[in-house]
């Protein structure tokens, strides 16, 4: 979600092979964050000239060298897609560590991340504007990480088990980018793994599946005993019922047994479900594993899977 085009204050535009941004009120423009990115040689983001049209501030970015995400999906493997996702994962380190630009201004829908085919090396689009693209670094966040995770999870041939990792350590709220960024390198002893965890633990699990309430007024144990095991609290809509929460919705979410894992689905509840305290997107399906926290609503349950 780009809050500059949501709120009308951008307007964007195709030139042949490049990519360009219009300012509807030039008073948003940030000449002193424009130099310092124009200072950036060899850096993460696309080269970017400050132009005029029709009296109106343009960014215009040369993109023609690179391919966007999307555009490239279809012939990624999913191994060329974790390459591209590192590569990402250390630009908005980069960023965050370099502390002159700010991750509130990054472009990061994927017909705006740029790839170089020949390495993958990622590129992204800096728009110098002192309203933000994002509200705050927690949004940015939440956005990158779901948007990943539902790219993930529609794309067919990005599927596999180190793919599935990965959704799995993106819905981890715990898990810093840095954290990230370590465990997709291969450096899984990270400070927000779970003590008694095994780094090499998989999504997928030839067990049962049963998420147990947490501090609730009654003892509560839900079995998952079929593929997919629809959760709430109407007693003659859902497969396993939890009444003694008025806030949780009488069709709340579904947890999908496939291929021996467990991934967990938002049905449009009216106050949300949480994996490990960060709300997924309605529809999307996230996977859980052993020890998740699982939250419906405000009522807490432990995921106990094998």
């Amino acid at each position: 979600m780009n809050m500059l085009l949501e709120q009308n204050l951008l307007s964007e535009m195709n030139c042949g092979s490049n990519y360009t941004c219009i300012l509807k009120d030039n008073g948003l423009f940030l000449p002193t964050e424009y130099k310092v990115l124009q200072s950036q040689n060899n850096s993460c983001f696309v080269k970017c000239m400050k132009m005029l049209f029709n009296g109106q501030i343009q960014f215009y970015y040369l993109t023609s060298q690179y391919q966007t995400l999307s555009g490239l999906l279809n012939t990624l493997t999913p191994d060329s897609f974790l390459s591209i996702v590192t590569n990402l994962l250390a630009n908005i380190i980069d960023v965050k560590n370099n502390g002159f630009l700010s991750c509130l201004n990054i472009n990061i829908d994927f017909d705006h991340i740029y790839i170089d085919a020949s390495n993958y090396q990622v590129k992204l689009v800096y728009i110098p504007t002192s309203r933000k693209v994002f509200s705050d670094n927690a949004q940015f966040e939440n956005e990158l990480r779901t948007s990943l995770i539902k790219l993930i999870s529609k794309t067919a041939s990005l599927s596999s088990s180190k793919n599935i990792q990965l959704m799995q350590d993106l819905s981890n709220g715990m898990l810093s980018m840095e954290d990230l960024y370590k465990r997709i390198k291969g450096n899984h002893n990270t400070s927000a793994e779970r003590p008694g965890t095994p780094p090499e633990q998989s999504t997928y699990s030839d067990g049962s599946c049963t998420i147990i309430a947490i501090n609730a007024p009654v003892n509560l144990a839900i079995e998952v005993n079929k593929d997919e095991f629809v959760i709430g609290k109407k007693a003659d809509s859902v497969d396993g019922v939890i009444s003694f929460n008025k806030m949780i919705s009488r069709i709340h979410c579904k947890i999908i047994r496939k291929n021996n894992g467990f991934n967990v689905v938002d049905l449009r509840s009216a106050n949300g479900t949480y994996v490990n305290r960060m709300r997924i997107q309605p529809d999307v399906p996230y996977p859980i594993k052993n020890g998740d926290i699982l939250k419906l609503a405000n009522s807490e349950f432990k995921v106990q899977i094998g």
